[in-house]
């Protein structure tokens, strides 16, 4: 069967709407998915809040070096898991425990316990 120019045109205009359509989809999806990280996001704050308002009554800093050993661990495990690239999570997360000791010692204040673990540069879970 022989195309006109015409049809061959339209078979293109059709096949690139497609693809508009598709990347439009992904675009909603990635909105979606970023508004879903952001409310987890938020409530992992909230829960290094309430860390920051317990660890000064138990003595514990800020800074815990084995426990951010340990979140590390956990995450890298659930990332292979879900087939989340290693680096990507340990940049994610090591910028999320460093932001989360700086949050925490700041709302600890002078309450903050000092010890040898908080000058370690390793970052911490807040937990």
């Amino acid at each position: 069967m022989m195309r006109t120019p015409g049809a061959e045109k339209d078979i293109a205009e059709r096949a690139e709407q497609a693809l508009q359509d598709e990347m439009s989809d992904v675009r909603r999806l990635i909105d979606e998915l970023d508004e879903g990280l952001v409310a987890l996001l938020a409530k992992r704050q909230r829960q290094i809040e309430r860390a920051a308002r317990v660890k000064p009554a138990l003595g514990i800093p800020a800074n815990v070096p084995e426990r951010v050993d340990e979140v590390l661990a956990h995450v890298l495990g659930v990332a292979r898991r879900e087939g989340l690239s290693v680096e990507v999570a340990m940049n994610l997360w090591r910028a999320l425990i460093d932001w989360s000791i700086e949050y925490e010692e700041r709302l600890m204040g002078d309450r903050a316990p000092r010890g040898a673990s908080q000058t370690s540069s390793d970052g911490d879970a807040s937990s």
